[in-house]
């Protein structure tokens, strides 16, 4: 066996080929394998078959195979038509170690269109149909199909592409990124022309130029269903790394004329397939020209090379040769905000506004209306009439500043002490809180009868107990008996409102009475001059039925019992003339 493998590869040098390539791919994706029975069933000898077919590169590319990544318009309708010709794109070999040519030419036709979208993504449609003549009959040995002579239509082809990235706004200068994927429909009719199951591929994308060189690149994997193809080494077809690469340059300063090359190499994985075996390996170097008729949209273009490599769709030589119509329209400048206003010249380029003739403004928002001047906008200010500043408090919003010297939240302006922190209204105007008037000192004046008290003595609740703050209005009496000796006999009495028991407010009385008693006589008062007595609630001097009332009833009154013949009868106040 290692001797037909040696003798194999040593007939295979002898061919122009050792590597070959369909389309770049990349962006895996997964193959749905029940679309045949969606489309419309096959012959049996188409599913023993896989395509030969080598895809073009989508209509309005500026290529003949490898996929370009930018896009150039909007709603622009791109087509061409292709011819492609690989000579011997299957040959096997016996176990005799003779060329077994499956099929000895393959003319494939391609119509194409395309549309592209906002400047950055493509559809794309590819209808083929592919014209075969078979080798001689099958040698001894041989177990590959073979296929009729004539026309066979093709699996037509759905693509997509978008540009992720530009590195400068003109697309003729830079590079440019983007992600490619397109899935076949099993519409083949016979033969070599198609797969049988649907398939799909994804790719990403780059091309470049500087100057008048320009390149571009593929990378990506394309899903196909498993085939072998025997021989005395089996040719094998299945799911597929791709790789393009394309180079070249403008002819002449308008770039209507390019000339260039391209690379392109399917290398087939999975299963028992080794990495670069010659049977599972495609590629084909071409040289590639293009014309833009009169710098036009209308095209006319060529590649023609040596296909390397043993695998299925391999050539010794391939030959294509197109014509199309790729309008191409410049993407304006960028303009985030879409006011119209490049964002080169916009000074707000994230809103939207209008032309302005200062530059500081262009493309900024018309100014809203600011009766006042003050930067603040009239539906913002809570004073549009009075020009003032920025507080973002809404009641005080764009209002003039308030001066408050002293702090006291009244303005200046209505402030009557402005320098002296004071009170606002509604209870003041700005001054300060008046010092309280002090409350009087008790008082106690004579009468003809009865010792009056301007305050009364107080106890503590339910006690006879002298509260300490009665000691000034007692104080008070004893100065009255000690500037008046002519009263000589006074009754204190006791008085209590009508809460609880009359006797025991009767004796509660009594018992008031005689600690004020003891407080005169404490106080210097001699004993012989008071008679206590308590009257409880027998003489009340208000209504018991409210607070009020009862509060005034609680009470300890000073009755002039005797006089001295010498007393005047007349109302004297207390610290007057005996």
């Amino acid at each position: 066996m290692d001797v037909h493998a040696d003798s194999c590869i040593v007939r295979a040098s002898m061919r122009w080929s050792l590597v070959r390539s369909k389309a770049a791919a990349s962006c895996l994706f997964v193959v749905a394998s029940a679309a045949s029975a969606l489309l419309g069933a096959r012959t049996s000898l188409a599913d023993e078959t896989p395509s030969l077919a080598l895809e073009p590169a989508p209509a309005g590319d500026r290529s003949a195979f490898v996929e370009r990544a930018g896009v150039r318009g909007h709603l622009l309708v791109a087509a061409r038509v292709a011819v492609d010709y690989a000579h011997a794109p299957l040959v096997l070999v016996d176990p005799e170690q003779n060329d077994d040519v499956v099929v000895a030419n393959q003319t494939s036709f391609h119509a194409m269109a395309s549309l592209s979208l906002r400047h950055r993504f493509v559809l794309a449609l590819d209808v083929p149909f592919s014209y075969f003549r078979p080798g001689p009959g099958s040698t001894p040995g041989s177990g590959a199909p073979r296929t009729t002579q004539g026309a066979q239509f093709g699996d037509i082809r759905f693509g997509a592409r978008v540009r992720l990235y530009q590195s400068q706004e003109n697309p003729d200068e830079g590079f440019v990124i983007g992600l490619s994927s397109c899935f076949w429909l099993p519409t083949a009719s016979d033969g070599y022309a198609g797969d049988g199951l649907f398939r799909m591929k994804g790719a990403l994308v780059a091309e470049g130029a500087n100057g008048r060189f320009y390149w571009g690149a593929n990378a990506g994997i394309r899903s196909r269903p498993t085939a072998v193809l025997s021989g005395i080494l089996p040719t094998r077809v299945g799911t597929a790394l791709g790789l393009g690469l394309s180079g070249g340059f403008y002819a002449d300063g308008d770039r209507a004329i390019a000339i260039g090359a391209e690379f392109l190499s399917d290398f087939t994985v999975g299963g028992d397939v080794k990495l670069l075996d010659p049977r599972a390996t495609i590629a084909n170097l071409l040289l590639t020209g293009h014309y833009r008729i009169a710098g036009g949209p209308f095209e006319v273009g060529g590649a023609f090379g040596p296909g390397l490599g043993q695998g299925a769709g391999s050539p010794d030589v391939r030959v294509m040769v197109f014509l199309g119509r790729a309008p191409e329209q410049m993407a304006p400048p960028p303009d985030r905000d879409e006011d119209g206003i490049p964002d080169k010249k916009d000074a707000c380029v994230s809103i939207k506004g209008i032309e302005w003739p200062d530059p500081l403004l262009n493309g900024c928002p018309e100014a809203p209306a600011d009766r006042d001047g003050d930067a603040i906008p009239d539906d913002y200010d809570a004073c549009p009439m009075k020009a003032g500043e920025a507080t973002f408090v809404p009641r005080t919003h764009g209002c003039p500043k308030i001066v408050d010297t002293d702090g006291d939240k009244v303005p200046d302006a209505s402030d009557a002490c402005p320098k002296e922190a004071g009170m606002g209204p509604p209870d003041g105007d700005g001054c300060p809180k008046p010092e309280p008037k002090p409350e009087p000192p008790p008082t106690a004046t004579v009468l003809d009868k009865e010792i009056i008290i301007s305050q009364q003595v107080l106890f503590e609740r339910g006690t006879a107990v002298i509260q300490p703050e009665s000691d000034a209005i007692l104080q008070d009496v004893a100065r009255v008996f000690k500037e008046h000796p002519e009263i000589e006999w006074v009754e204190v009495q006791g008085h209590t409102d009508d809460t609880g028991d009359d006797n025991l407010n009767r004796r509660l009385g009594r018992e008031r009475a005689e600690s004020v008693v003891k407080w005169l006589v404490k106080n210097g008062i001699a004993k012989e001059r008071l008679t206590p007595k308590g009257y409880g609630a027998d003489k009340p001097i208000d209504t018991n039925a409210t607070d009020e009332g009862r509060a005034k009833n609680r009470r300890v009154e000073f009755h002039i019992l005797r006089r001295k013949e010498v007393d005047k009868p007349a109302e004297t106040p207390a610290g007057g003339a005996p």
